[in-house]
């Protein structure tokens, strides 16, 4: 995986890989996991996908991990949060109320 491909593609905004809805396998099928409200679920290389905002709406906790400091900036503003910013080494972690995502 080339990550200055992936950088490039976030800060010019070139992002037609978002669907408009989540996952409609992640919707169909995450209940066959039976995971209790409240489980974290971690999404890898997560960007700002609806998929999150599916999770959270339905009581679940979201750990992600994403590439993009602009994708996770998006993420959060469009989930309407101000996020508590860490660093840890090269790690930027960032958090709200049931959601990490760390921008590695």
């Amino acid at each position: 995986m080339d990550a200055n491909f992936w950088h490039q593609r976030w800060e010019r905004n070139e992002t037609a890989f978002h669907q408009r809805e989540a996952n409609p396998l992640l919707v169909k099928y995450f209940d066959a996991l039976s995971l209790s409200k409240g489980s974290r679920v971690f999404l890898p290389l997560c960007g700002k996908t609806l998929d999150i905002h599916w999770l959270l709406s339905n009581g679940y906790r979201v750990a992600g991990s994403e590439l993009s400091d602009v994708a996770v900036k998006q993420l959060f503003s469009e989930l309407a949060t101000e996020p508590k910013i860490k660093a840890i080494n090269d790690i930027h972690h960032h958090s709200a109320d049931n959601i990490d995502a760390a921008m590695l």
